[in-house]
């Protein structure tokens, strides 16, 4: 992508914000503007709970193997430690990669998914959600960080506008998948 295409799409999102449009059209527009830095074949937004240890989904655009409102409970793991808790991009290159950190790894490489880019979404310096790209294998390897973490920042206000929906707060929770 382009300097000028970036500015653009970041202007865009921006403009949403200004324009208080609906949560569901901003997510939209900042999957097409992720698509146009990064590239994906799945995008998923996470909501993050840290006192209940959950992550709820918000946004996907394969609502057939990742649904929105899914919730997840999160385990000890490098992913955790490195997204969740140090505020840090995760960036896997390989399936070895996606198997290392995704106990549904089967179903994402049945659709090509075979890297990750996971970006954490930070609000007062605390890890509030993740933006999370997947797609072929070494996608992400060139990926501009920095341009990653301006797209997680302009998603903090639709986020928490999309958190008390999911009832992260630990309230039923006993059937979940693990990440």
């Amino acid at each position: 992508m382009s300097e000028a295409s970036s500015i653009s799409a970041i202007s865009a999102l921006a403009f949403s914000l200004h324009r208080n449009e609906a949560v569901d059209t901003f997510w939209k527009e900042l999957d097409r503007g992720l698509q146009d830095a990064f590239g994906h074949k799945l995008f998923t937004v996470l909501a993050y709970d840290a006192s209940s240890g959950l992550l709820g989904r918000v946004y996907s655009t394969q609502q057939q193997i990742n649904p929105v409102g899914g919730r997840k409970r999160v385990t000890k793991s490098i992913w955790t430690q490195q997204v969740l808790e140090d505020g840090k991009v995760f960036r896997g290159a390989t399936r070895e990669d996606i198997k290392a950190v995704f106990s549904d790894y089967e179903v994402l490489w049945s659709i090509g998914c075979e890297s990750v880019l996971n970006i954490p979404i930070r609000q007062r310096g605390i890890v509030i959600g993740s933006l999370n790209l997947l797609d072929g294998a070494g996608h992400y390897d060139e990926a501009r960080i920095e341009l990653a973490y301006v797209f997680a920042q302009l998603a903090i206000t639709p986020l928490e506008a999309c958190r008390e929906a999911l009832q992260l707060d630990g309230a039923d929770s006993g059937d979940l998948e693990y990440v």
